[in-house]
């Protein structure tokens, strides 16, 4: 006897859940349209990166150097870049644990957390792994109150209920570039309730100001149940090695390390990392390059009248009168890919990653005309 997979209720499940669709990589345009010149600004990647130094780490591993051999399995837990990791932050390396990206790290708790059952509560135009994490591993998602311009922590406190395991936090928000002020994230972190991990997902920290980011891991010894995610793909500009990690309590990461899969990350991308987290000379320069971009899109999007939001990240929220889709689909045709926001929740909204001086300028050359007519 057969029968069809979505048949069977573990497959009929996973049917419902959306997939992740990721910006359009540059390879795939050239391939549908045959356009030569394309410019990416979808999937907020930094354009100033990696460094030399970061290059000839990668460059002596390939060579094959004394135990780096690419027919070797890497080292399973990562130690040497959790040691460097754990130096940067102040913490033991007992306390942290690597990921294929943040993202991987996301799948771990929520395989953790919901072995039995139970919710999470998601902000409203959070970053669509956290929920995709959470039905995958047989969760239920909650959704709390959030705009393009607000985060709503009492909201998100209401919403737990008594079988709420996870609360997600993108800090800044990815894809509506918000975050908390201090007071508001503390009352976060002390009025959840003990038993729930709140996931704090810093994937773009690094692009704020040092002195003014209320950075969650200065509460990770006031509450056990906070993990805090970082990433290498965003700053560090290493997307294409997937690498990212998380903080915690040394018995919260215990845990995740009974779920994490042997040698998830590889040898490349542990050499390039441990090289990328020690120069903070780049992060500064990354992040003044960031501003820098900030500020002339803004200054641009105000003479097409044009609304903006999102003061955070690498990226920015662009409304229109048009839907998302129609102005993607425009500007892909002119070789500039963005990321349409209707799968959001923000049917009129592009997000926008901040390139290099000239890929603006393509943007603009781009969205200009259309947005004229439109914003």
């Amino acid at each position: 006897m057969t029968s069809a997979l979505s048949s069977l209720p573990a497959f009929e499940h996973l049917a419902s859940i959306p997939l992740y669709v990721p910006g359009k990589p540059i390879q795939e345009v050239q391939r549908e349209l045959g356009l030569t010149t394309i410019v990416k600004l979808a999937s907020n990647e930094n354009p100033w990166g990696p460094t030399e130094a970061v290059k000839s780490r990668v460059m002596a591993a390939v060579a094959g150097a004394e135990f780096e051999g690419l027919g070797l399995y890497p080292v399973s837990d990562g130690w040497y870049l959790r040691q460097r990791i754990a130096q940067r932050k102040g913490l033991t390396p007992d306390r942290v644990i690597l990921g294929n990206g943040s993202s991987e790290i996301l799948e771990m708790v929520a395989k953790a957390a919901f072995l039995d059952g139970g919710s999470a509560v998601i902000p409203k135009h959070s970053f669509a792994i956290y929920g995709i994490a959470t039905q995958t591993a047989g969760g239920r998602v909650v959704e709390s109150r959030a705009s393009a311009t607000e985060l709503d922590v009492d909201d998100l406190l209401r919403k737990v209920a008594p079988d709420t395991r996870l609360v997600y936090l993108g800090h800044p928000n990815n894809p509506t570039g918000i975050r908390l002020e201090r007071a508001a994230l503390e009352r976060l972190v002390r009025n959840l309730r003990e038993d729930i991990v709140l996931v704090v997902d810093q994937a773009y920290a690094e692009y704020e100001d040092p002195a003014e980011y209320p950075d969650a891991a200065g509460y990770l010894d006031e509450r056990p149940n906070l993990l805090v995610l970082h990433t290498f793909s965003k700053i560090h500009a290493l997307a294409a090695m997937r690498i990212g990690y998380g903080l915690g309590s040394k018995e919260l990461m215990q845990y995740l390390e009974r779920v994490r899969s042997p040698f998830n990350t590889n040898h490349l991308a542990q050499v390039a990392a441990e090289v990328a987290v020690q120069d903070l000379a780049f992060e500064a320069f990354s992040r003044q390059k960031n501003t820098e971009a900030r500020e002339a899109f803004v200054a641009e999007a105000a003479q097409h009248r044009c609304r903006t939001s999102g003061t955070s990240g690498n990226f920015i929220l662009l409304e229109s009168a048009f839907p998302a889709a129609e102005l993607f689909k425009e500007l892909l045709q002119r070789g500039v890919i963005v990321r349409p926001m209707q799968g959001y929740g923000l049917p009129n909204h592009i997000r926008v990653t901040f390139g290099k001086p000239e890929e603006m300028a393509a943007f603009w050359k781009a969205a200009g005309p259309l947005l004229d007519g439109g914003c």
